[in-house]
């Protein structure tokens, strides 16, 4: 025979709380940028930068809602600018403080022009005019990776 206990929400507070607060810590960009973590951050940037490229072809084309591209590329410019913001901030390993700051820089520009996007996310100019820049981006962002 199985005894179950009549649990209240309440009961379930603290774990639930302990399990977001693990969820948070993981996700932050915190302590110092090694190799290993300058190729993870590289990697983001350029899949941010490829992901809006893709997101200014299909506008160029007429092949995007205004609110979809509004709300996706608000996204990818605050996934980017987050990443320009901790990568500037935090301390580097010896070495690669020089490659640790471009990116901080390429991650900006690319914060940028997605923002570009989402301000005009009907405009096919706007759109032609990103996806060579952020396709370079993208690929500059793969040789910090490497």
């Amino acid at each position: 025979m199985i005894l179950v206990r009549n649990r209240k929400p309440t009961d379930r507070l603290p774990g639930v709380a302990l399990a977001f607060l693990v969820l948070a810590l993981a996700g932050c960009n915190g302590g110092t940028v090694d190799r290993h973590a300058l190729k993870r951050d590289a990697e983001n940037v350029a899949s941010l930068a490829s992901e809006g490229g893709l997101l200014a072809h299909d506008v160029s084309r007429g092949r995007s809602t205004k609110y979809f591209v509004r709300v996706h590329a608000k996204e990818l410019s605050s996934k980017a600018s987050n990443l320009q913001d901790a990568l500037a901030e935090r301390p580097t390993s010896p070495g690669i403080t020089s490659d640790v700051r471009t990116l901080s820089k390429l991650a900006g520009k690319v914060s940028r022009e997605l923002e570009r996007l989402h301000l005009h996310p009907t405009d096919r100019g706007v759109a032609v005019s990103l996806k060579q820049p952020l396709s370079d981006d993208a690929d500059a962002a793969d040789k910090l990776a490497k």
